[in-house]
């Protein structure tokens, strides 16, 4: 396995890539991807990390790879501008309406059966997270503010303790 130089292009992509898809893959590829073009960690710094070969490290990236540019074949969030979508600050349910909207052209698109599933199940979680009513927490109260110093009589004087 040759040593790779991965350019400046090609780490902001898939950096975007993992940021709107990054929760379909699984957790190693995810944290794999993240170390190798986000970190700037080499096979061999992961998986002596980890304790796995440097050919375990190379498959899972390779692999996470193309799962995110089949995500974005079949959906399209990067080349549709998911940077603006996300910095208009939707609100949870905005954001599962247009998840469903997504659903609905992976539903059309007719991918690969098996990833199809995987997908369809992962989008269907998110949506159901975004639309959950709030649980019941316990309200959390301010934050104590920073105590006013009480005047105090010293020999016939009125001080603070800050003057004291």
């Amino acid at each position: 396995m040759a040593s790779q130089v991965v350019t400046a292009e090609k780490r902001y992509r898939i950096s975007l890539l993992l940021d709107a898809y990054g929760e379909l893959l699984t957790d190693k590829q995810r944290t794999f991807l993240r170390h190798y073009f986000e970190e700037d960690l080499s096979f061999g710094e992961i998986a002596r990390e980890y304790g796995v070969s440097r050919q375990a490290i190379f498959d899972s990236v390779k692999h996470g790879e193309e799962s995110l540019e089949h995500f974005e074949q079949v959906l399209g969030l990067v080349r549709g501008g998911w940077n603006a979508w996300t910095a208009q600050n939707l609100s949870p349910r905005a954001v599962a309406q247009r998840l469903e909207e997504v659903l609905h052209l992976l539903n059309g698109h007719g991918g690969s059966p098996a990833g199809h599933d995987v997908l369809e199940q992962a989008l269907r979680a998110v949506i159901r997270e975004l639309t959950a009513p709030p649980a019941d927490e316990e309200p959390v109260p301010p934050p104590a503010s920073s105590p006013t110093p009480v005047p105090m009589t010293v020999a016939g004087s009125t001080q603070s303790p800050m003057e004291q």
